[in-house]
């Protein structure tokens, strides 16, 4: 009985979706070989996300279905911040403002301070938990940001988040058939907090008679491109003081020159015309950038 709550039909579905959303962007960007409208900053946040919390591969027995998803979302997370390196000509490091930096420190400390003692694996474990939810902020970023939005870049979105809702309804499934006998509180606060900002995200796409283009933002959009820049500026402020120089690779995000770039790059407007947006809306259109 406890197998068959644990491998339920959500947490099926929310792998393969999951599994399918990464295919598909690794796809996407090597056949047309262009990152346009990807952020490189997210695949290295998800790729610090699988190897903390995966560390039990190398201490513990796997079935196969585990190992092969752990194995295989590292491995194409490697690919994808391989594609960058190798088409770094289409990748664009202002578009790709985060300040990661603001996301991997913060986070590092509070999942020592609420598993510290618990041993390393649980630590990391904890760490990984902790971070996969922000780590699609510089993609959704990316997208808020442009005036024209890849359709592969979206759909990638929102398989990869979309995937954490059917995990959503993996646990309470599990929570109803095992009631106070399960709890997961912190894949639950990550998980909860993942699922607002892919809401609100999936939500500002909808209001869109185009579903793909210049998306623009909704308010919570809004607050974190502004949050986005004021971390980006104060970085700058600290690092020019303290070390005389910016942090490498853009790690902690757009600066006031950066900004002002930006302001002139990204005049987001919702009006496309007929013969953008029937462009937008086929995938076949990624071959053309």
């Amino acid at each position: 009985m406890g197998d068959a709550v644990s491998w339920n039909i959500y947490r099926y579905a929310a792998d393969f979706l999951h599994l399918g959303g990464m295919l598909l962007g690794l796809f996407a960007i090597w056949s047309a070989r262009s990152v346009e409208g990807f952020s490189r900053k997210t695949q290295v946040l998800y790729q610090i996300v699988y190897v903390t919390r995966y560390v039990d591969v190398f201490t513990s027995t796997q079935g196969m279905y585990l190992l092969f998803f752990k194995v295989f979302y590292n491995l194409i997370t490697m690919l994808m911040i391989v594609a960058f390196g190798i088409f770094g000509e289409t990748y664009n490091p202002v578009a790709d403002s985060c300040n990661i930096m603001a996301i991997l420190v913060p986070t590092a400390v509070i999942a020592y301070l609420t598993s510290a003692g618990a041993g390393l694996e649980q630590e990391m474990w904890t760490y990984s938990e902790l971070l996969e939810p922000l780590a699609l902020l510089p993609q959704y970023i990316i997208c808020y940001r442009a005036t024209r939005v890849r359709p592969a870049a979206v759909i990638y979105v929102l398989a990869v988040g979309g995937y954490r809702l059917l995990y959503i309804c993996n646990w309470i499934y599990k929570r109803y058939k095992w009631h106070g006998m399960y709890h997961d509180y912190t894949s639950w606060f990550g998980g909860g907090l993942e699922a607002v900002l892919f809401i609100d995200f999936v939500i500002r796409i909808c209001q869109r008679k185009e579903v793909i283009g210049a998306i623009s933002t909704s308010p919570l959009g809004g607050l974190l491109l502004h949050v986005d820049s004021g971390a980006g500026r104060l970085a700058e402020i600290i690092e020019l003081s303290t070390i005389g120089t910016r942090l490498p690779f853009g790690l902690s995000g757009a600066g006031d020159e950066e900004s002002a770039a930006m302001k002139k790059q990204w005049d987001v407007s919702d009006k496309l015309s007929d013969e953008e947006s029937c462009q937008l809306l086929t995938l076949s259109g990624d071959a053309d950038q």
